[in-house]
């Protein structure tokens, strides 16, 4: 036998799950609107990123960066005059007080006279 306070707390019952069930709804939409939302500006960004990679693309190619050097450097060629042998006493040799700078030199002589070997 079903008394009136056992129908009163299912009556609550019922209406608390179903305010439950209506905010989790609702809090389910809001947030489906928010991932559309931002696939819809993950979108976007590619669409602007393709545009800035050629922009990119364009600005750095070589014969801009040419051009521009030449025009605004008064930048030229080098001709083969400008070209001279590799000096090793550039490096001081073993005289110098920097052990790297040592150890380049040993290898460019090392190098050096291999070539020469040849």
């Amino acid at each position: 036998m079903i008394t009136k306070k056992s129908s009163l707390f299912f009556a609550v019952l019922v209406c608390i799950i179903g305010s439950w069930m209506f905010y989790l709804k609702y809090t389910v939409v809001s947030i489906e609107d928010r991932i559309r939302a931002a696939k819809r500006e993950l979108i976007i960004e590619k669409k602007s990123n393709h545009i800035l990679k050629a922009e990119w693309k364009t600005l750095t190619s070589p014969e801009r960066i040419q051009r521009l050097a030449i025009k605004h450097l008064g930048m030229k060629a080098i001709e083969p005059a400008q070209l001279r042998e590799f000096d090793p006493s550039i490096f001081h040799g073993e005289k110098s007080k920097y052990p790297k700078i040592r150890k380049l030199a040993k290898l460019v002589d090392e190098i050096l006279s291999a070539r020469g070997s040849n």
